[in-house]
């Protein structure tokens, strides 16, 4: 084959000036779209409020030479360079905030979660939804979350234990086939797999999708959407949302569950303060759309340098049919001294786990949920609640997502971390150079809680050498949260 023969595939502005002809007559700039494809996109986080206000969060960032900027339209999103590289400082480690994509926090901020609701996020992963949801109701209620695919769910996992979050039921499973025996919940979020055309200017290769394939999404959307409906209690609220700009995927699947349940669902207006929208259109390539579907959200990508999203904030109405509560799930009765090793080696006080309940998840681990936590018999979950303690290890071993959800109440065996020494142990390398003044808060050997200008940083273990007379901690930093952050290089999707 000669190199004639061989396909060149288009560039970056080619593809975007592509993408962005088909949408000339409904966006207000097409050109000043397309230069936007063409930058970098800025990097976002949001403070964990359970740890840290947003602007204790700008400090620790400036102090470490980050320029951060709070959001207008966000309490805890945070504005970084897009050449920031957040997944890697060691307050993602340590769960003071997670890295998400600005336009991706809309979802929840519409669907306005409450402490001790139940929640479905019927198209999880990789997780930074469920987080928030999980955070708006203060680690209390139920989150079910739900994804297709059982290997996407495996950041979810690493996300709820990092934050400390132990109002997540994890399950993997067709969104289109979850059934009556799960309950209704007060609020669902149908974050919808989509062709991703908002998010082009973070992919290496973008590409543009065809009819046919935005048709056969169009046709699964429907179908998750029409079950997210069933399974949202009367009255209760249903977000459905993509990141693509596609109205086949967009206001046109809207419409077709307002035509197809004439009286059962209200649009309500999507409205975000401070953030700069477009009304969902009524019309396209000759198909009109109800009326309402005005009252969806639209973002362009250039009109607050974002990615591209789309937003519909639904009502059930309160005549609808509600499902009789199903059986739910009571975990095993365990003693509380399964604690012990968080209580008696660390000097935590017994109030600090008022309202969390022990939850006997197999042999391996004691889990802890909210004493308001009302997940189903079926269907099972994959993870459910917040691990405590690894049950096999001699002697029993809290765990790391433990460790930081209560450090901040641990009054013995805690060691405050030197900078150089903080970079030892996020690396997994023992530390060493261990002062006097650090190891006085030191019973003996084991288990400490450690932290790092003023944050609990994460658990470690202390070893004395009795041939030297010195000591060190050998780092207990989970491996997958090193790979998690060494995976947000550049911003993550969802």
């Amino acid at each position: 084959m000669t190199a004639a023969e061989h396909p060149v595939a288009p560039d970056r502005e080619t593809l975007a000036r592509r993408l962005c002809a088909r949408y000339e007559g409904i966006v207000d700039d097409s050109e000043a779209l397309v230069q936007s494809l063409l930058r970098p996109l800025p990097t976002t986080v949001w403070a964990n409020p359970r740890r840290l206000s947003r602007d204790d969060l700008l400090e620790v960032l400036r102090a470490d030479g980050i320029a951060a900027t709070p959001m207008a339209w966000s309490r805890q999103g945070v504005r970084l360079d897009p050449d920031a590289r957040p997944g890697r400082h060691w307050g993602f480690m340590a769960g003071l905030f997670q890295v998400q994509e600005e336009v991706s926090m809309l979802p929840v901020a519409l669907l306005e979660p409450q402490p001790g609701e139940r929640v479905l996020d019927l198209c999880a992963a990789p997780g930074n939804k469920t987080a928030q949801i999980a955070m708006a109701m203060a680690n209390r209620g139920t989150v079910m979350a739900n994804d297709l695919r059982k290997g996407r769910l495996a950041a979810l996992r690493q996300t709820v234990k990092r934050l400390g979050l132990m109002n997540v039921a994890i399950t993997a499973q067709d969104g289109q086939s979850i059934g009556a025996r799960a309950g209704q919940f007060d609020r669902v979020l149908v974050d919808a797999p989509c062709s991703c055309e908002g998010t082009f200017r973070k992919v290496r290769v973008p590409t543009i999708s065809t009819a046919a394939f935005r048709s056969r999404l169009a046709a699964v959307q429907v179908r998750l959407l029409e079950r997210a409906m069933r399974l949202t209690r009367p009255g209760g609220r249903l977000v459905y949302s993509t990141c693509t700009l596609a109205p086949e995927e967009n206001e046109a699947v809207i419409d077709t569950l307002l035509d197809r349940y004439p009286g059962e669902l209200r649009v309500v207006p999507a409205n975000v303060p401070g953030l700069q929208a477009t009304p969902g259109i009524t019309e396209w390539e000759g198909r009109r759309y109800d009326p309402a579907v005005a009252d969806t959200l639209r973002v362009w990508p250039h009109h607050n340098d974002t990615g591209g999203f789309f937003v519909a904030v639904l009502e059930r109405s309160a005549d609808a049919t509600r499902v009789e509560e199903p059986r739910w799930f009571t975990p095993p009765e365990e003693p509380r001294s399964w604690l012990e090793p968080l209580t008696e080696r660390f000097g935590i006080p017994w109030a600090a786990f008022d309202g969390a309940v022990p939850v006997k998840r197999g042999n391996k681990h004691l889990h802890l949920a909210p004493v308001d936590h009302r997940y189903p018999e079926a269907p099972a979950p994959e993870m459910l609640g917040l691990p405590a303690v690894r049950r096999r290890s001699l002697p029993v071993k809290p765990t790391t997502a433990a460790a930081m959800l209560y450090g901040p109440e641990a009054t013995r065996n805690v060691i405050t971390l030197e900078t150089a020494q903080t970079r030892r142990y996020l690396e997994r390398h023992p530390v060493h150079g261990l002062s006097t003044e650090q190891l006085a808060a030191c019973t003996s050997a084991g288990y400490v809680v450690l932290r790092y200008r003023g944050y609990t940083l994460g658990l470690g273990q202390l070893i004395f050498d009795r041939d030297t007379g010195t000591a060190h901690v050998e780092s207990l930093m989970p491996k997958a949260w090193l790979r998690d952050g060494a995976a947000l290089m550049t911003p993550e999707e969802g």
